[in-house]
């Protein structure tokens, strides 16, 4: 069976776009999206940011056909603006980002080690290390995965946490996380992208 190819357009909603998870299968789907222009400004309060320029994104999605969870490959390309933590004036900055997403439906996949693990104590459990998140996907709600939210949640992570313009600094040092004007770090997927950063620091 050939890959397909999709475009589906935008929704009411801050921006969400559906996929009727029956409908990805072992085949390569591929879908385009792009939320309208008179999004952005929602978009922008969510994000914390100053404007949109551009926002697309590639999609693939494909089932595993062994455990039937569902695998989504992505790629964002943006032009947005910041505001600069030292002195709120826009910053440029250009988006090309990749990402990797897994969904399953509780009443037809079946994740292995996820299982594994309901079965060990508490204490056992406490003892593993984290688990990937291809062994952990996320659960499919209503039938239904929304792209929108799942591209928005990865374009935050992929944000610049500290945006500052050439040459800006404070008073003295260097800008942290206490430095910055209030409101600066309100992102919870900013605060995470770090976690990550520095749980993959103690793996090595």
């Amino acid at each position: 069976m050939s890959d397909k190819d999709f475009e589906i357009s935008g929704a009411n909603q801050e921006w969400s776009h559906l996929i009727v998870s029956d409908d990805v299968g072992t085949a390569c789907l591929r879908v385009k999206i792009s939320p309208k222009e008179d999004i952005f400004p929602v978009l922008c309060r969510r994000l914390g940011l100053y404007s949109i320029e551009s926002l697309t994104t590639d999609l693939e999605l494909r089932r595993n056909s062994i455990n039937k969870v569902i695998h989504i490959k992505g790629s964002i390309s943006a032009k947005i603006h910041q505001k600069c933590v030292v002195t709120a004036e826009p910053v440029q900055e250009t988006i090309e980002d990749t990402f990797n997403a897994w969904f399953e439906d509780p009443n037809q996949t079946v994740s292995f080690e996820k299982a594994r693990r309901e079965r060990m104590s508490r204490k056992e459990q406490d003892k593993q290390p984290m688990i990937d998140e291809a062994d952990d996907p996320e659960v499919v709600i209503d039938g239904k995965i929304d792209l929108g939210e799942l591209v928005i949640q990865h374009l935050s992570l992929a944000l610049v946490p500290y945006p500052r313009i050439d040459g800006a600094v404070y008073g003295e040092g260097s800008a942290t996380l206490k430095d910055a004007p209030e409101g600066t770090y309100d992102n919870p997927f900013a605060a995470l992208k770090d976690w990550k950063k520095n749980e993959a620091k103690k793996d090595k």
